[in-house]
């Protein structure tokens, strides 16, 4: 494996001169206007609406490089405090438009137009503007060149209607939501896209090719905005939350109800200290804010991830990312980047335990006193990430006898969180710094037991492209980890699932009681090319068995050293079967620090796209034998078995009024364990209003080796003095997520959501190992 990714990189070297012809930038001016000149309705009757505008668009699907087949005109207009678009987007067959509803920033399959802007001209980051011809409304921020966030929500006005010619909107965005930098004359960076849902055509002022990378790098000029300044931002943004519990409990609980309401208030703000700096604060930010989590069993002794919920929090999120950068695309293989910040550890349940009681009310979630976020940039080059929040004290109430008392389950913590990144070279390279701080007041010696007193994370993360035309990038991520507390709390920690310091075969990492810290480092890098057709990713990092940043991250491995290498070839022209396909085949190995294969297979994977808009994707996947470093939850090694899977995916044409899709899977290993999982999931739009989907799940898994428990025995000598018991088991699980969602108008919506979730389980055939890096 070594020499064949060494033999892929001299490849590479071979062929990075190559390069590609440039297409001269476009050029668009705006009109200065005088101030509260347009209504903002939709119907282009101001006289600046008059003027000459662009409209030369250019298809990506279904027929890339030709002209769109509807014409589109735009212009763009300003005053001191307000950016002003508009569109006129003919159609030969105006009744066809379609003018399906839906919640703010649902971007669904319809006829849309997109304004991207990035104010900065920096051609990395930017902003993003849509709206159907309904006036359902998209926004949210550019970055990464090419990706996109739609969790920012900006304060801007937009509105269409529907003619005979066709349908036209205007939209007005103050200055205040977009960050730039005071100039004489200044220019932007500005895009246009037109979606036509009937057939399923997408055009571009400025299209890139499917085989070239980039999008914000490639947008025209915006000249003619002379005379403006960044606007200083104030907003507000109050909210309350109405939860209704329905439990089943005991009769004598003295703290539940059968029927339990709770209200919650809570107000986010967002200032604009500069042009280009903002601070968001939130004052008792809720968990339940948006959504609830999915409702999951978990067998295993690793942490479930749940998704960010909180507008604070999901807001931006994307300056915090750690060695995401430069490459269009990263893949990982039981190897990622590491989660440094993971904003659900602010404001998590309590970690603490509790005295044995007849009842407990043991709170949900740990109130968050105050926090504040910094985010944007300090000059053309250099962006700025910056966290801080402080959560309380937090008690639990036992009942014993007729008496309540109180114990404190979590600490008074600070959180804090850093980041900086810099580009140089017109961005051909960048280099960034990320710090996270955890500091905890603890004065009880069960909390000192469970938790850290001080926990440190800090890396360096950057970039380079090597040739002219960002064809291959390389990316790299350097990481380190201090966590001091107690000796009772090190001991945990050397304990976890993805360490396990104890195991009693080890011998390059010895599990020590007396410990009252713990250090640790992470490194990566990672070659990408990501334009043409023959499509390259190979990876090589490695985490040391005591890295750790798993109290204000999210952290699933450790101990590891990994390698992957993808080679694929993407086909983007229609054939008269396909519009598009591709193909991909990966292999990837893992080692742990004493040299024990614990990952090795190859993977190949089919993504193919009809001419009617049907997608197909299948999935391959064999593991060859290895060593499993967990099974046994702090035992020694046992052998996975070989094994493989094989997966399959359909999607119908989502233009259509109903979308369907399904999804099946199966993997058996040599030991006659086997998985099956079956779902679908149907989208029902019956009117223009309305959207109701249901997505029922069936998964069935027959495991040969569920671990049961560890059992101390002199008499086990064989596997150092304790039984390590297994079982099988025959799990069925039965889930489905259904979905209404109503909207009444652009801007007011309502939303039911219900996950029933049924399982059961069956153990027997239990059974232990006989001895060390055996299979059961």
């Amino acid at each position: 494996m070594k020499k064949f990714i060494l033999l892929s990189l001299l490849l590479f070297a071979s062929i990075i001169s190559a390069s590609e012809t440039k297409t001269p930038q476009k050029i668009m001016s705006a009109f200065k206007i005088e101030r509260a000149t347009i209504l903002v309705d939709g119907k282009l009757d101001e006289v600046v609406w008059k003027k000459i505008p662009i409209d030369e668009f250019t298809q990506k699907d279904p027929k890339e490089g030709s002209p769109a087949t509807q014409r589109t005109e735009v212009w763009i207009a300003y005053d001191e405090e307000y950016l002003y678009v508009a569109a006129k987007l003919y159609d030969t067959n105006p009744e066809l438009i379609d003018i399906a509803l839906s919640r703010r920033d649902n971007y669904f399959t319809s006829d849309w137009f997109g304004f991207y802007v990035d104010p900065f001209n920096d051609k990395k980051t930017g902003n993003f503007f849509g709206i159907n011809a309904a006036g359902t409304m998209v926004d949210g921020v550019l970055f990464n060149d090419s990706w996109d966030d739609s969790s920012w929500d900006g304060v801007w006005e937009g509105k269409t209607t529907i003619n005979g010619e066709g349908w036209s909107l205007e939209m007005r965005i103050p200055f205040s939501q977009l960050r730039f930098k005071e100039s004489d004359k200044m220019v932007w960076g500005i895009n246009f896209n037109r979606e036509i849902k009937r057939n399923g055509e997408s055009s571009y002022y400025v299209m890139v090719p499917k085989k070239e990378s980039g999008f914000v790098s490639r947008f025209a000029s915006l000249e003619g905005l002379n005379g403006i300044k960044p606007k200083q931002r104030l907003e507000i943004l109050p909210y309350i939350v109405q939860k209704a519990q329905y439990l089943v409990h005991d009769k004598n609980d003295p703290f539940y109800k059968s029927n339990q309401y709770k209200t919650t208030i809570g107000a986010d703000f967002k200032i604009g200290l500069s042009s280009s700096l903002n601070i968001d604060a939130t004052i008792n930010p809720d968990f339940g804010q948006v959504e609830v989590d999915p409702a999951v069993i978990n067998l295993s002794a690793f942490e479930s991830y749940f998704e960010e919920k909180r507008p604070f929090f999901i807001e931006g999120s994307n300056s915090f990312y750690f060695g995401i950068g430069g490459a269009n695309n990263n893949w990982g293989f039981n190897f990622s980047w590491p989660e440094l910040f993971y904003s659900r550890r602010i404001g998590r349940s309590p970690q603490g335990p509790t005295s044995s009681a007849d009842y407990v009310r043991y709170p949900t979630e740990t109130n968050i006193l105050g926090a504040a976020k910094l985010t944007g940039k300090l000059d053309d080059v250099t962006t700025l990430g910056a966290v801080s929040a402080v959560t309380e004290r937090t008690f639990a109430t036992l009942y014993n006898n007729g008496f309540q008392t109180t114990e404190q389950v979590e600490p008074l913590t600070h959180y804090g969180i850093l980041r900086t990144k810099r580009e140089f070279n017109d961005g051909r390279q960048s280099l960034g710094f990320m710090m996270t701080t955890v500091n905890r007041q603890l004065n009880t010696a069960s909390l000192e037991s469970r938790l850290a007193k001080n926990a440190f994370t800090f890396g360096l993360d950057g970039y380079t492209f090597l040739d002219e035309d960002k064809v291959y990038v390389l990316s790299g991520a350097l990481a380190g980890s201090y966590i001091h507390g107690a000796e009772k709390f090190v001991q945990r920690l050397q304990k976890r699932p993805y360490r396990y310091f104890q195991r009693p075969d080890a011998t390059y990492m010895p599990y020590d009681s007396t410990l009252t810290s713990l250090e640790g480092w992470y490194g990566r890098v990672t070659l990408n090319k990501q334009q043409g057709n023959f499509y390259i990713n190979a990876a090589l990092g490695a985490a040391s068995p005591g890295f750790e940043h798993n109290d204000l991250g999210f952290q699933w491995m450790a101990d590891r050293i990994n390698s992957h290498l993808v080679l694929g070839y993407r086909w983007f022209e229609p054939d008269g079967v396909f519009r598009n396909k591709s193909v991909y085949l990966a292999h990837a190995r893992s080692y742990n620090f004493e040299g024990n294969l614990i990952q090795n297979f190859i993977w190949l994977r089919s993504n193919l796209q009809f001419e009617n808009y049907w997608q197909l994707g299948a999935n391959g996947f064999y593991a060859f034998e290895a060593m499993n470093p967990s099974a046994t939850r702090g035992g020694p090694l046992i052998k996975n078995p070989e094994g493989y899977s094989l997966a399959a995916d359909v999607t119908t044409d989502s233009r259509k009024q109903i979308i369907f899709e399904t999804s099946i899977s199966y993997e058996r290993d040599l030991l006659k364990g086997e998985a099956t999982s079956f779902g679908f999931n149907v989208q029902w739009k019956p009117n223009s209003q309305i959207d109701f989907t249901v997505g029922p799940q069936y998964q069935i898994n027959n495991d040969t080796r569920q671990w049961v428990g560890n059992f101390a025995d002199v008499s086990a000598t064989n596997t150092y003095g304790t039984r390590y018991v297994f079982a099988n088991i025959d799990q069925k699980t039965l889930s489905a997520n259904i979905r209404l969602n109503w909207t009444f108008t652009p801007t007011l919506s309502l939303q039911l959501f219900l996950q029933p979730l049924l399982a059961v389980g069956n153990y027997y055939n239990y059974k232990e190992i006989a001895k060390p890096k055996t299979s059961l």
